[in-house]
């Protein structure tokens, strides 16, 4: 995978222009207050408020940091303080191999914000799940008897 794939390996400032995505293996429950995502490949578990939430909808089609920032600044994130917040959210993404960079060019995303403007907030469950059965035929699974 190539520095331009793989936004993990590149400076803040290089991670600006690629688009960037939702990994496939990355799966969300939506709630009333944001929502629950599963990396599948780790087995963990994080927690995302509203505008997280909101901000990670606009990476399911692929967006580029520019593209997100724009879409937050008209929302309400229009001060210094809300776009380095919103900054360091999407570095924490990108950290945590949530989202990666991908060839094809962002698609614009139709979502409806929710709200007010807020800080996008990120928290990682302690434990990983200890075992995820993708396939009810898995022969590593015991069988009922």
């Amino acid at each position: 995978m190539s520095r331009e794939e793989n936004p993990a390996q590149m400076s803040h400032a290089d991670a600006k222009s690629p688009t960037l995505r939702l990994r496939a293996d990355v799966v969300a429950t939506v709630l009333d207050d944001g929502a629950v995502l599963l990396d599948l490949d780790t087995k963990y578990f994080y927690s995302v408020n509203q505008s997280g939430w909101a901000v990670l909808q606009l990476f399911e089609s692929g967006a580029t940091r520019d593209d997100v920032t724009s879409r937050c600044h008209a929302s309400g994130a229009a001060t210094a303080e809300a776009a380095a917040a919103l900054g360091a959210f999407i570095d924490t993404l990108i950290a945590e191999r949530l989202i990666s960079g991908s060839s094809q060019p962002p698609a614009p995303a139709s979502i409806v914000w929710p709200g007010v403007w807020s800080t996008p907030t990120i928290e990682k469950h302690r434990e990983p799940l200890p075992r995820i059965m993708s396939s009810a035929f898995d022969p590593t699974l015991p069988l009922a008897e």
